[in-house]
């Protein structure tokens, strides 16, 4: 965890409140950050190791404890957007840490 308060994305950004939020608009900025990040594979590790429930972790969304690739907002999805998928195979995020 060291690393990543050293050289995460999302300490460097000053924006915390991001990585947190609700707004699927903030979880997408959280993101986009992680895509840059040096750390982000240790980070998605130790969410996966520690179980978080909450919080963008290098790069996927941990909402109620469920990784997701993305959060929708209310009401009816995009029609390009349609067909993309939400939630995350716990196993696949493993497999990209390994």
């Amino acid at each position: 965890m060291d690393d990543i308060y050293k050289r995460g994305a999302c300490v460097a950004s000053g924006r915390h409140e991001l990585f947190f939020s609700e707004d699927p608009a903030d979880l997408a900025v959280a993101q986009s950050l992680c895509a840059e990040c040096s750390v982000r594979i240790l980070c998605l590790q130790a969410a996966l190791e520690e179980g978080v429930g909450w919080g963008v972790w290098g790069g996927v969304i941990f909402w109620e404890g469920q990784p997701y690739y993305r959060r929708r907002g209310r009401g009816r999805p995009r029609r390009e957007e349609r067909d993309l998928p939400l939630e995350a195979d716990v196993r696949e995020l493993w497999a990209l840490v390994r």
